[in-house]
């Protein structure tokens, strides 16, 4: 079971996160970014780190830690994402925004 609270130890360990076939078929569908709830998009027993080897190579870019995705299922929205400036960074904290119609 995974757990939202980084308090909580099954935190970076509790959730299943995507192997090779998940990520290839993000490449499939033209995905340019994707966000996860979760630390990380990858299984977390992986070693090869699968899906962040996929985003990197196809130039994807994915946000992990989401928070609130819930109230966005099945709902169309525009994201945006406001990243810091970080010098030398290869990833960054960003403020993730959705813009729902209506």
């Amino acid at each position: 079971m995974w757990s939202a609270d980084p308090a909580d130890e099954r935190y970076l360990t509790g959730f299943p996160g995507l192997g090779e076939s998940a990520s290839e078929w993000i490449v499939r569908r033209h995905v340019k970014t994707f966000g996860v709830d979760s630390p990380t998009p990858d299984n977390p027993v992986s070693t090869s780190y699968p899906c962040h080897m996929m985003c990197r190579r196809e130039h994807i870019t994915h946000y992990e830690n989401v928070a609130h995705l819930d109230q966005v299922v099945n709902t169309r929205f525009t994201f945006v994402g406001f990243p810091l400036k970080l010098r030398g960074a290869h990833a960054g904290p960003t403020r993730a925004v959705a813009l729902v119609d209506g």
